[in-house]
């Protein structure tokens, strides 16, 4: 082996060697002062130009972050207020048909659904709305793969189970099926959406958690 190449100093080394002495180039600046490093548009830029920019960039990517972080404060604290309103005008309600058309209502209006729908499924109409009752079997043969218990369904449905919730030709392609545990009713609020992105399967749903569980208690006092 040549005597050159054994002397030749890797750029790892080089590197480790920088590491552990910070103070080289305060120590000898002229080093400092040559070095160009080569800029993606092919012109040699100063070390001192190249770490402007890199300031620049991580300045530029950590604005970007805040401002990502300060709008989904923002918005969970919208969704907080929007609930808090809807809570307290539930607990206003003076039956279970006018708790079905508040929430069916604010869903859309507040909250930006496409569609939205209450259902019970049970063979007894009793002081229950008009078009809000569904078979238990047929419900179970129609969603029993998409309902597990205590947990909210998120993502894309087909058009056998659009068709079955809204009962007409609607655009849905995704839903978010969120199950009533009422001890006295079987049901769930079914929010429907022909945007992508909007029930996805990775969506927080805890304020439809609290939204259902503050319902399926309202409906078991109207049936008391």
């Amino acid at each position: 082996m040549s005597t050159d190449k054994k002397n030749k100093v890797s750029n790892k080394e080089i590197a480790e060697y920088l590491i552990l002495n910070p103070n080289f180039f305060k120590e000898n600046p002229e080093v400092l002062n040559s070095i160009e490093i080569i800029h993606e548009s092919g012109a040699a830029v100063s070390l001192i130009q190249k770490q402007v920019e890199l300031l620049r960039s991580n300045y530029n990517s950590t604005t970007d972050k805040l401002m990502e972080l300060l709008g989904i404060a923002k918005n969970n604290e919208d969704i907080f207020i929007l609930t808090k309103e809807l809570i307290l005008s539930l607990i206003d309600a003076s039956s279970i048909e006018e708790i079905v058309a508040l929430l069916e209502k604010s869903f859309v209006a507040d909250f930006g659904a496409k569609n939205s729908k209450v259902l019970f499924f049970t063979e007894s109409s009793k002081n229950l709305p008009k078009g809000r009752i569904k078979n238990p079997a047929e419900a179970t043969n129609i969603l029993g793969n998409l309902l597990k218990p205590g947990k909210i369904f998120c993502g894309e449905v087909n058009k056998e189970v659009a068709k079955f919730i809204f009962n007409q030709k609607t655009s849905v392609k995704e839903m978010a099926l969120v199950p009533l545990n009422s001890s006295s009713l079987l049901g769930l609020i079914a929010l429907g959406s022909d945007q992508p992105g909007k029930y996805s399967d990775n969506k927080d749903t805890l304020f439809l958690d609290f939204i259902a569980e503050v319902v399926s208690k309202l409906i078991d006092g109207h049936n008391a």
